[in-house]
């Protein structure tokens, strides 16, 4: 199975636009998150991808010789690495940056995909994003709450790989449960009432945490 290759020929569908290379792959990616979220997995279709891409079914199959190698090189193209995120000066920082990391993920799968790797099923794609976010994520997060608790910000008993992992099961609960889009607030809300409090180790958030105020999902 390739992985995020350009595709190497023009468009096949008569009257398409004529697209080449990366400008043809990333129309057939888009189509791919675009069937995800509106039928999902098990009905999608290489046919329903080249249409909604205008493109011809011979330029999927010149790549890609099922749905499934489709649908994991386009999450490969669009999972953010963890490894990117900067380290920040304090624990909060860094936790919104990590779990920010995973709302991009989500998010730029339109959410659709995301929730094919939670919900259908399929070992494959589970492990892509646990691969390359989600255990990345949480190996960072203990390392951040390490570093917080050489400077005394967060005790040392809360440097613990199941304190590390609550942050990133809530964003997969609000994608899984049907929230679609992850909001900033969201992401915020877990780092001041719940991680902050808890890594804290009493029911009082951080003064460094924002004001709580209702959150829509």
């Amino acid at each position: 199975m390739g992985r995020a290759a350009a595709v190497g020929h023009a468009d096949d569908a008569a009257g398409a636009p004529r697209r080449h290379g990366a400008e043809l792959q990333q129309a057939i990616f888009d189509a791919v998150f675009e069937q995800l979220a509106d039928v999902g997995f098990t009905r999608m279709t290489m046919d329903s991808v080249a249409l909604a891409a205008r493109t011809g079914k011979a330029a999927l199959y010149r790549r890609w010789s099922n749905k499934k190698e489709l649908v994991l090189d386009a999450l490969s193209s669009v999972l953010p690495s963890p490894f990117d995120v900067p380290q920040a000066e304090t624990v909060r920082d860094d936790l919104v940056a990590l779990l920010s990391c995973v709302k991009r993920g989500a998010d730029a799968t339109c959410a659709g995909a995301f929730t094919v790797v939670a919900v259908e099923g399929d070992r494959d794609f589970r492990a892509i994003f646990d691969q390359r976010v989600l255990r990345p994520c949480k190996e960072l997060i203990l390392e951040a709450l390490r570093r917080g608790a050489e400077r005394g910000e967060v005790p040392a008993p809360m440097v613990d790989p199941l304190v590390a992992s609550v942050g990133p099961a809530l964003l997969l609960d609000h994608v899984v449960a049907g929230g679609g889009r992850i909001p900033d607030a969201l992401v915020t809300a877990i780092v001041d009432r719940v991680l902050l409090p808890l890594t804290a180790g009493h029911g009082a958030a951080s003064a460094t945490a924002s004001p709580a105020g209702p959150v829509s999902p």
